[in-house]
């Protein structure tokens, strides 16, 4: 990954980014390491231990054909981005009480041996427990709770819990000290990725190895990207920040970094309002507002830069697409719009920031 920061940083004081960048070194040096910042206590887990829990759990369910997911915001965005960045769709998430939503992803689920894995940290979330009681009502004679049903949560009295322990379901702790956004590379988020397929140790590993690294080396620009976005930020006149991916399969990813950018920083009536987009379509539909509209919008455009997976099109010997589609592949077409789309921005006089992605493909 690599990060092209120049039309950040060039709209910035120099002196002022100075400034920042020492604030952010120093404040990366004075907590490396530090087991009482509880946003990151995901690090501190023994991941040897994890992933011999992980795989004790995963041995209690031998036989499913079907995974349902019942959890929202933190209980469900950091796997569901794992899942959706691999193209993976083992999932059905409930994560919303709309009857229509509900009905519809339930009336999907035909195969008979369906695992049920429902999360609440706190265990009193209102959506968790409806979506819940709707299964127990409707859908009871699909799933056998006590064989095929795992209830993650924190071991407290809560209406969660009470309902494990009462109807004898298999129960994982929440732990206590990892928030439920931050709950990706615990057990509340690699657990049902294993269960759905995906390396979850590999997954764990390779988190924990590259926030080291960009805490302790600066990996992908990381002081100048914070130093960059808090000069911008402090000058007022921005109100949000649109993240563009032309990527589809990071949609979910960008999801769950709204939570986590919007709870984390939404609270000095300070912070920036972000906004995640697609390209192309929201190219077609948003552009000309960033274009000619206010501008108080940083812009982060994402960019595989190879894709393992791609379709060309054909020389067409009738003419019926335009000569210049000829021999293209649909990647190096939408990489195109990306371009062009920033190449715009940066004459309108826009901030862009552009992530290029080393590769598009599976994990």
């Amino acid at each position: 990954m690599f990060f092209e920061l120049k039309n950040w940083k060039n709209k910035t004081n120099t002196r002022e980014f100075s400034k920042e960048k020492k604030k952010v070194l120093e404040f990366t040096n004075q907590n490396i390491g530090n087991e009482n910042l509880k946003d990151f206590y995901f690090l501190h887990e023994t991941s040897k231990l994890l992933n011999k829990e992980i795989s004790r759990v995963v041995k209690l369910f031998p036989e499913f054909e079907d995974i349902v997911l019942v959890g929202t915001g933190g209980s469900s965005l950091g796997s569901k981005a794992l899942l959706m960045a691999s193209c993976n769709s083992r999932i059905t998430f409930l994560e919303n009480i709309d009857p229509i939503y509900v009905i519809e992803r339930l009336k999907k689920l035909k195969k008979k041996k369906i695992l049920l894995i429902i999360i609440s940290k706190s265990g009193e979330t209102t959506e968790v427990l409806s979506l819940y009681k709707i299964i127990t009502i409707y859908f009871n004679s699909m799933i056998n709770f006590k064989s095929r049903a795992l209830v993650i949560t924190e071991k407290q009295n809560s209406s969660l819990f009470r309902i494990c322990e009462e109807e004898e379901i298999k129960f994982i702790e929440h732990n206590p000290n990892i928030g439920g956004r931050f709950s990706c590379f615990s057990i509340t988020g690699l657990l049902p990725a294993k269960l759905a397929g995906l390396n979850s140790n590999y997954i764990k590993k390779l988190s924990n190895l590259t926030f080291k690294e960009i805490i302790n080396n600066n990996k992908y620009s990381f002081v100048d990207n914070l130093a960059s976005l808090l000069c911008l930020n402090k000058t007022n006149k921005y109100k949000g920040h649109t993240v563009l991916s032309y990527q589809k399969s990071l949609i979910s990813l960008m999801q769950w970094y709204r939570q986590l950018w919007g709870e984390s920083l939404g609270k000095n009536k300070n912070a920036l309002h972000l906004m995640p987009a697609l390209g192309s379509l929201d190219q077609h539909s948003q552009l000309q507002m960033w274009l000619g509209g206010p501008n108080n919008i940083l812009y982060t455009i994402i960019i595989p830069r190879k894709r393992e997976k791609d379709l060309w099109l054909r020389a067409d010997k009738k003419k019926l697409i335009p000569y210049y589609l000829e021999k293209k592949s649909l990647g190096n077409i939408l990489n195109s719009m990306a371009f062009a789309t920033y190449k715009a921005l940066v004459k309108a006089g826009r901030p862009v920031r552009l992530v290029y992605l080393d590769n598009s493909g599976l994990y």
